[in-house]
């Protein structure tokens, strides 16, 4: 599926729809071994890109109180 270059250009909303997808293939339970073997690797990756932009814009967030905490 997205190769690590790909998914760490993908935007938060990009990527929790491509891992929506990949789940729903999963659930299905019609894809042959190896195939569910790749969807739950790039599941992973996805799933990593999500909690990492998730990190920063809490990040962002907490800077921007302690900010106003400070005023």
């Amino acid at each position: 599926m997205s190769s690590k270059t790909e998914t760490d250009e993908l935007s938060f909303e990009q990527a929790l729809e491509q891992m929506t997808r990949l789940v729903e293939k999963l659930e299905s339970g019609e894809l042959p071994l190896e195939e569910s073997v790749a969807a739950f690797e790039a599941g992973v990756k996805l799933s990593r890109r999500c909690e990492s932009l998730l990190d920063k814009a809490e990040q962002r967030l907490q800077v921007l109180n302690s900010s106003e905490d400070n005023a």
